[in-house]
């Protein structure tokens, strides 16, 4: 696959960049989804690849805010053109994602009743896609959060600060059915996946810090066989992330579930190894390696946890039995 990147996509990253920067720490959502908006980062015609790469570099300076932006994406790509959600292409409404199976509400002649967990990023007028159960299978509902019947139970949480969670309980509440359910799962997985190399880019990035400041360009041996390692597993699981994404709306649920493995465990190996590199000052509450170490959580438990990717992969690439 032809890796190199277009001028679109190569701008998408370029203004997360700076986006990033510019930022406060623990920008709300709806903060973070103008500031996207001004700087052209919400589209729904936007590819997958494009996203990928502006996911990843925001969630370098803030894995909240590139958290935030991916279900954002996720939500407006699974009803593009629909005129009720307009808002969500000029990031004027938060587009959320229900990103855990723990509760499912069920769908009776489009309306939801039941509950839906770990909802987010949980906003004042936000539009959520949650799974529904029907008579036969799960499907796919948008519903505004600020509607007839629903009540919002915010969950708070140590990592990803700024990121509001939440559990929501729903009472007859009118949503947008969609028969799409696979396709919105793929592509959350793969802009979690760029979340969690963004995380990743940030821990080797601190820990370059640290070995430059205290030991040269150079560095210890053993210091930078860590480097070398984070960088190669870094690389590996952006190549499997950029592959999910070039496959654009089409993105498979297997490769959308390979990229989010490989990148999650890139990820929680690189915190790790920058825990080693930075030493005993990573344990000071509001230090950043600190912070990553609970960010990180988040990735691997949201949106599909490791057995259940396994599973996705493994259906796809193993023959049945």
């Amino acid at each position: 696959m032809d890796f190199d990147w277009t001028d679109v996509q190569r701008s998408w990253r370029e203004k997360a960049q700076t986006l990033g920067r510019e930022l406060a720490d623990e920008a709300v959502a709806a903060d973070v989804l103008m500031g996207a908006a001004r700087v052209g980062l919400i589209d729904a015609r936007a590819d997958l690849v494009a996203a990928a790469l502006a996911v990843e570099a925001l969630s370098c300076e803030s894995a909240a805010a590139g958290m935030t932006l991916a279900l954002h994406t996720t939500t407006l790509l699974a009803f593009p053109g629909n005129e009720k959600f307009t808002s969500l292409a000029r990031g004027e409404t938060v587009g959320a994602l229900a990103l855990s199976s723990e509760d499912v509400p069920a769908i009776d002649n489009g309306r939801l009743s039941g509950r839906a967990a770990w909802v987010g990023p949980i906003t004042e007028h936000g539009v959520a896609v949650v799974g529904a159960r029907g008579e036969s299978h799960v499907t796919a509902c948008a519903v505004a959060l600020d509607g007839h019947g629903v009540q919002v139970t915010e969950a708070r949480t140590s990592g990803l600060r700024g990121f509001i969670w939440g559990h929501v309980l729903f009472a007859g509440t009118s949503c947008l059915a969609s028969a799409e359910t696979t396709g919105i799962m793929a592509r959350a997985r793969t802009l979690i996946a760029s979340v969690a190399l963004g995380i990743g880019d940030r821990a080797l990035r601190e820990s370059l810090a640290v070995v430059h400041r205290e030991h040269g360009a150079g560095g210890e041996q053993t210091v930078q066989g860590l480097l070398a390692d984070t960088a190669t597993d870094l690389e590996a699981a952006r190549m499997l992330t950029w592959q999910a994404a070039g496959q654009g709306a089409d993105v498979s649920l297997a490769a959308g579930s390979m990229a989010k493995l490989a990148a999650t465990s890139a990820a929680q190996a690189a915190v790790v190894r920058a825990t080693q590199v930075v030493g005993v000052d990573s344990f000071r509450r509001g230090h950043v390696i600190e912070r990553l170490t609970q960010d990180v959580r988040a990735i691997e438990l949201f949106a599909g946890r490791t057995e259940a990717l396994r599973e996705a992969v493994a259906d796809a690439e193993l023959p049945h039995v």
